[in-house]
């Protein structure tokens, strides 16, 4: 019983982690394609769309992503957006890979 407790535990900490990239890179209106809780391995047991971003949840619980724009190989945000990642100010993009972990 211990284990699935900590099982459980653990997938918060990554779900609350995860939510912190997407709330820290849509505060500075960087576009988020996938939002995605859970390892892209195995099945996808709910897959929706909320607003532009696709939310996504696989079976193995034990991780997760967030996907940008500069992610994707096909993306239909132009490279020079205001969107993108990778143009945002390098201290915009500090706070958005370090919001998971603050």
């Amino acid at each position: 019983m211990s284990i699935i407790i900590m099982i459980l535990l653990l997938s918060l900490l990554i779900l609350v982690h995860e939510v912190g990239y997407f709330i820290a890179a849509r505060a500075f209106g960087i576009k988020v394609e996938k939002f995605s809780f859970g390892l892209p391995v195995g099945p996808v047991l709910f897959k929706t769309k909320l607003g532009e971003t696709e939310i996504l949840v696989h079976a193995l619980l034990l991780g997760g992503y967030v996907s940008f724009p500069d992610d994707e190989k096909v993306s239909e945000i132009p490279l020079d957006s205001e969107e993108r990642f990778i143009n945002k100010p390098i201290w915009q993009r500090a706070v958005a890979v370090s919001a998971g972990v603050i």
